[in-house]
């Protein structure tokens, strides 16, 4: 099967990661990078492809993209890839609100190529195995911690569109696929009084599963951990160590002909989990949909549903403010 020839727009620590990695697949013939940043030249150079200072330029040369710019330019630089009829992986968030993915969806929609968005904790194995567990489980409430130290990077986005929103689509597509009945949500900002810094969630599901995702970038330590409490178990997702831990319940019984001192109230499970990472299994997704014509495990849709849900919370939190 031929390689997919693909440029990278955006060389900044995401687009970075990108690039590394399709310059090592053997699915993608790596073309040349994008970015408003000429200093950024020396990246191409290490990998021996070229740098381009026209974007036209770049998605006339490629037959795929990937969008690693700040999340103000996804709307116009993934609208621009549509009309030149590429198949493009764009970064989360798809847009900076709902009306913007929604504008990204229609265009892909005419130019009917793959859209493929860049969720990818969903293609974390941590999350990959507790898919497949909950079709077993009857599950009642789930609660998401998503903390970092502040990102001085990150300038365009409040912490709903930049880490909130990867355990929203996790919880909405992943974890618990029934429709949202009910959000509820509060923050505040820490360091500009524009985007909030902090966010604690409430949601309710038709199904009544309540989840509640937090998120922080006001912290020194990283935690990416998802909690499940279900009617026989409670599952503890480590999504930055990759770790993951099932406790259950048992009825043994010690038999001693008297009163026991003892008793074993549960056994804990540690899963093994793969060594995979994300982003590469990411990319060998969207490799596939292009050269197959299968749906990408995170799509236009998926996207834009989580960021209605961003922006009925950012309307509760900023009216507030």
């Amino acid at each position: 099967m031929d390689k997919i020839k693909v440029g990278v727009i955006g060389a900044g620590n995401m687009g970075k990661n990108h690039i590394r990695l399709v310059s090592e697949l053997p699915e993608f013939d790596f073309v040349g990078i994008f970015d408003t940043n000429t200093e950024t030249n020396h990246i191409a150079e290490q990998h021996k492809v070229r740098f381009f200072t026209d974007v036209d330029e770049l998605f006339s040369s490629v037959e795929a993209a990937i969008i690693a710019a700040p999340s103000s330019t996804h709307l116009k630089l993934a609208c621009k890839a549509a009309e030149y009829r590429l198949h493009t992986l764009v970064e989360k968030p798809l847009g900076l609100d709902y009306k913007e993915a929604m504008a990204v969806c229609e265009a892909f929609a005419k130019s009917k190529t793959v859209l493929s968005v860049g969720h990818v904790e969903r293609f974390n194995p941590v999350v990959l195995e507790v898919e497949k567990m909950l079709e077993h489980e009857d599950v009642i409430a789930i609660n998401a911690r998503r903390f970092s130290p502040k990102d001085l990077r990150i300038n365009d986005t409040d912490v709903l569109q930049d880490l909130l929103i990867h355990d929203l689509d996790i919880v909405m597509n992943a974890l618990n696929k029934t429709k949202i009945k009910r959000v509820h949500a509060n923050g505040r900002p820490a360091y500009n009084k524009h985007f909030v810094d902090y966010v604690h969630s409430l949601i309710e599901f038709e199904d009544g599963v309540l989840a509640t995702l937090e998120a922080s970038r006001t912290t020194e330590d990283k935690i990416r951990e998802i909690d499940i409490h279900s009617a026989s178990s409670f599952i503890r997702m480590d999504l930055f160590n990759k770790t993951l831990t099932i406790t259950r319940r048992t009825n043994y019984k010690l038999d001693t002909g008297h009163s026991p001192t003892y008793r074993q109230e549960n056994i804990t499970e540690k899963v093994f989990i793969p060594l995979v990472e994300p982003l590469r299994a990411e990319l060998q997704d969207f490799a596939k949909c292009i050269q197959t014509g299968t749906l990408p495990r995170v799509g236009g849709e998926e996207a834009c549903c989580a960021l209605e849900v961003i922006d009925k919370m950012k309307k509760q939190i900023y009216r507030k403010r």
